[in-house]
């Protein structure tokens, strides 16, 4: 579970980053794999999408990928989009993570993961807005 500031009454409001069993039930599912993302913010400034380990690249569209970006950007005013993938189920040089280098995405540093995102867990892509 990630926090997210509510500005309103400075409460912390609750959003969840991924859904752990949705994850494991897509393994032995048989429904397309290209299911929602799950979206969370870390902070005030860095929203953070789990991008699901099948995630097929020609399922993704190019222009709605660039419209969620400058959503972010000019709606949601994030300085930073963050791209999470469980480690143990992706290849940091093949599939989605190699395109998202083309649109601009790097690797997070391992020594900058937030806490509730582990870098022992999850690999992760960041782009500036």
């Amino acid at each position: 579970m990630l926090s997210k500031p509510n500005n309103s009454n400075n409460k912390q409001e609750s959003i969840r980053l991924v859904n752990e069993a949705a994850v494991d039930s897509s393994l032995t599912s048989t429904q397309s794999s290209t299911k929602p993302t799950d979206v969370g913010c870390v902070d005030e400034k860095t929203l953070a999408l789990m991008i699901p380990h099948d995630q097929p690249v020609l399922g993704i569209s190019k222009k709605n990928f660039v419209d969620l970006l400058e959503f972010a950007e000019d709606q949601l005013e994030m300085d930073r989009v963050l791209a999470v993938f469980e480690k143990s189920r992706v290849k940091a040089t093949e599939g989605f993570p190699r395109t998202l280098r083309y649109v601009g995405f790097r690797p997070y540093a391992i020594d900058e993961h937030p806490a509730s995102l582990p870098s022992e867990k999850y690999f992760i892509m960041s782009y500036k807005v």
